[in-house]
């Protein structure tokens, strides 16, 4: 039986800050989106995927990878979504099995309204903290461990 490889203290920091912004970073954006757009961020996350998707629509499959939720807490996501007039599901016209969501026009205008407060919260909270070299590393330094962790990547991506 191999030993445990233990962080060392400058590894223990580091592992301290990164579960500490994965857990208040996502608490600040979605106060802050509560409180601009009365939108919680798991909604936002997958309306704003929505709206980046080729025609604005997204089948729900890949709207449940992207945003890492189970089909039924994406369902009742896109339900209130619904209820709010922002999309609307049908089935495809491929493969009747399959749904779509859709953004509509009143969607997409929320979305306009909701971006800019969402981007200048993540903007002071993330980027305004770094130079611009420090940006480009700390996006470096990122995308190597998000390569680890293997996620969808966003269709606009």
């Amino acid at each position: 039986m191999t030993s445990p490889r233990w962080l060392n203290p400058e590894e223990h920091e580091t592992w301290l800050s990164l579960w500490s912004v994965t857990s208040w970073l996502p608490a600040r954006l979605d106060e802050q989106l509560k409180a601009s757009a009365q939108i919680n961020l798991p909604d936002y996350f997958v309306l704003s995927q929505v709206s980046m998707a080729p025609e604005r629509r997204l089948s729900m499959t890949e709207l449940a990878r992207l945003s890492d939720m189970s089909a039924s807490r994406l369902s009742h996501t896109v339900t209130r979504l619904e209820q709010r007039g922002w999309v609307y599901r049908a089935p495809d016209p491929e493969d009747k099995r399959t749904n779509i969501c859709h953004l509509t026009d009143e969607g997409l205008a929320f979305i306009q309204q909701a971006a800019p407060g969402h981007v200048e919260a993540t903007r002071k909270l993330v980027f305004d903290a770094l130079t611009p070299a420090e940006n480009r590393e700390f996006g470096r330094l990122l995308g190597k461990v998000l390569s680890r962790l293997d996620p969808p990547r966003s269709p606009s991506s």
